[in-house]
């Protein structure tokens, strides 16, 4: 049987066990759980990044296999009333703590979800992540709250927004207490990517009032 709770006992007689929390408190959550789960439970988690979950859990004295897992899938509001059967079909999931039987029992839950397993290192997951959601993220929230403070002076703003820009923003309304923890947690690799989206966004500033220029920068996101 399937079940979904807030309480930690009700996971004493589960064969696997998810953690759905933010990600500063999913090696706290683990610590709790192992005193509680059977030996042969394991446990998993949902979190967006992996190495310092990984890091805090090697300093815990657990003999219950913890097995880190992403899926790269959800949707920006929060909460089991957003929940959707078929969320993981065809997503793939990131697992990067692997042992044996505790993993295997990992993939199959994800792969009965309709899920494809992708398996690599946590350092690789939270650096390539860092670019494909974290940074989106980052720019959802600086893009809306630029956008406030123009509405602010200009309400008519919102007579002139379409498809465009409420797909960029469209993360924009997810949970500051998930993302804080994420972005404070995989900060060295968002600041890098950052950094370098700074740069081309610097080269688009520059060349402005120069339309072959321009046209060469767009190109170049278009071809190869």
């Amino acid at each position: 049987m399937d079940e979904v709770s807030l309480s930690l006992a009700s996971a004493k007689n589960s064969d696997i066990v998810v953690i759905c929390t933010p990600v500063d408190t999913i090696a706290s959550i683990y610590k709790k759980l192992i005193k509680i789960v059977k030996r042969d439970t394991a446990i998993t988690d949902s979190g967006s990044v992996k190495y310092s979950i990984e890091r805090e859990i090697n300093n815990i004295n657990g003999k219950v296999s913890f097995v880190g897992s992403h899926p790269m899938a959800g949707r920006a509001k929060n909460g089991l009333s957003s929940a959707s059967a078929d969320m993981f079909k065809d997503a793939k999931v990131v697992i990067t703590r692997r042992y044996g039987k505790s993993e295997n029992t990992v993939s199959k839950i994800w792969k009965d979800a309709g899920a494809k397993i992708v398996k690599m290192s946590a350092k690789s997951h939270d650096d390539l992540v860092a670019f494909t959601s974290h940074l989106p993220h980052v720019i959802a929230f600086s893009l809306n709250k630029t956008y406030k403070k123009i509405k602010k002076k200009n309400p008519h703003i919102d007579d002139l927004i379409a498809g465009s820009f409420k797909s960029i923003t469209r993360v924009s309304v997810s949970s500051a207490d998930m993302r804080a923890p994420i972005f404070v947690s995989n900060a060295k690799n968002i600041d890098k990517y950052l950094g370098e989206f700074i740069k081309e966004l610097n080269i688009f500033k520059r060349n402005l009032n120069d339309k072959k220029k321009i046209k060469q920068e767009i190109l170049k996101t278009q071809i190869g």
